[in-house]
């Protein structure tokens, strides 16, 4: 049973996903997309836009995260299942007040994971654009 299976309902595939993007080396600033590193790990974090605003999580960014340089990129839910990446509904135990919380899951290899990460990078929409120095 993987991780994901034991965790919380699936979000649905319609959603759209927000990912922050707290750190230089998951931006790619000369091409204006996020690093395939923003999405190259088991398990990383992502707001649900039907749950918040974007300027929610803006706020999120500069407060809760201390990253007033970061910015925020979106994906659609549905294409990051085809990727094999599984989002679901879960709540951040640092931060239990954000409802739009949830966790997304590749349950694969490495090699195939970092071949996805780089495929869903190149398809986020950028909805604030980080202004990291450099």
């Amino acid at each position: 049973m993987s991780e994901a299976d034991r965790s919380g309902p699936q979000v649905d595939a319609s959603e759209t996903l927000y990912r922050l993007i707290t750190t230089p080396d998951w931006w790619v600033a000369e091409e204006r997309r996020p690093s395939s590193a923003a999405f190259d790990e088991p398990k990383f974090s992502v707001n649900m836009a039907s749950r918040t605003t974007v300027e929610h999580t803006k706020r999120q960014l500069r407060e809760d995260l201390a990253r007033p340089d970061g910015g925020i990129v979106s994906f659609g839910c549905g294409r990051a299942r085809e990727l094999g990446f599984d989002a679901r509904d879960e709540r951040d135990e640092r931060f239990p007040h954000n409802v739009a919380h949830a966790h997304v899951y590749y349950d694969g290899g490495r090699n195939s994971r970092k071949r996805n990460a780089r495929r869903l990078a190149k398809e986020c929409a950028i909805v604030l654009e980080p202004t990291f120095e450099g």
